[in-house]
């Protein structure tokens, strides 16, 4: 027996009491208001083991189904420097940090959890050394190595942002926002792939170019598609469950499908990104404004591999 840093579902009913067992209980916890759970420090045999929830009783609820999940990873590195650089590892993934520096820019409240924030005027060093107008806190996947073109990626995360006005309001003014990216590596690219604020609202915004395009942003070759805005505005204090599967590719098998809270909100197939690798970015990034925000990102997993759904 091991002990694993962390097991989560996201099918359980809010309040209920959810049993973990595999043959024998081994865990027990209380879901939340999001209906999501997880446990901490729950012993399993390594490996990808099957389990299942079940009420008080010990009798297993429909909605608590049986399945297989792999842990979920913890924070096994937090090295940030004074300068808005250093490193963040979640399991065996390496990402860089690029931040302001500042004390505030990006925190690590548990083992689970990352806290980034922004305030005007943070940028990371580069972005002064390009001139570039932006706010920024990112942790930034190619540290660890880029995803080849066409690769299936599974990307997972809990997504909590802060209120930032009173009564536990969130103003947001910035001209383009973003909270999460699959990354290209065709230099002066924006994000193929993107989990946007437009102003209150969680969007889910594509890009791409036909192989051979140019796919800067003042290119007429550039397709950007907004396959989703959230109808209603998004609640501050509360974790949102992002699921990601996509296939980065411009030149047949391309596909998207991205679930918040459990529900499915885009399923594209057709040509993604520009042909090139890519990598993914946790964190906030923005047009320059005046509000600061800050969010949590917790129970973050990436894996690759799997088959196209």
């Amino acid at each position: 027996m091991t002990i694993v840093p962390s097991l989560a579902f996201f099918v359980a009913a809010a309040a209920s009491i959810v049993n973990i067992h595999d043959g024998l209980r081994i865990a027990t916890t209380t879901v939340d208001a999001g209906g999501s759970w997880s446990v901490l420090g729950a012993r399993l045999a390594g490996g990808t083991p099957s389990f299942a929830g079940s009420d008080t009783a010990y009798t297993t609820r429909v909605s608590s189904r049986s399945a297989n999940r792999t842990v979920i990873p913890s924070i096994t590195n937090f090295s940030p420097t004074a300068s808005g650089e250093g490193f963040v590892t979640i399991g065996d993934d390496r990402y860089w940090v690029e931040t302001a520096g500042k004390s505030y820019s990006l925190t690590n409240p548990d083992s689970q959890t990352l806290r980034f924030e922004i305030q005007p005027g943070d940028k990371a060093s580069f972005d002064y050394a390009n001139g570039a107008a932006c706010d920024r806190s990112q942790i930034d996947g190619s540290a660890g190595g880029h995803m080849p073109v066409g690769a299936p990626v599974n990307i997972n995360y809990q997504f909590l942002l802060e209120p930032n006005g009173p009564n536990g309001s969130f103003t947001n003014t910035a001209s383009w926002f973003v909270t999460g990216e699959i990354q290209s590596t065709a230099y002066g690219a924006s994000p193929p792939v993107a989990i946007e604020l437009h102003g209150d609202r969680l969007v889910v915004i594509a890009r791409h170019v036909l192989p051979g395009g140019n796919p800067s942003n003042s290119s007429s070759d550039l397709k950007m598609l907004t396959l989703w805005t959230d109808p209603d505005p998004i609640r501050t204090g509360k974790y949102n469950n992002i699921q990601i599967q996509a296939s980065v590719s411009n030149n047949g098998g391309g596909y998207l499908q991205v679930s918040v809270n459990g529900i499915q909100v885009v399923n594209y197939r057709g040509p993604l990104g520009y042909g090139a690798t890519t990598y993914w970015m946790y964190g906030l990034y923005r047009s320059p404004t005046s509000e600061t925000v800050a969010a949590k990102f917790r129970n973050m997993m990436l894996t690759m591999g799997a088959a196209a759904p």
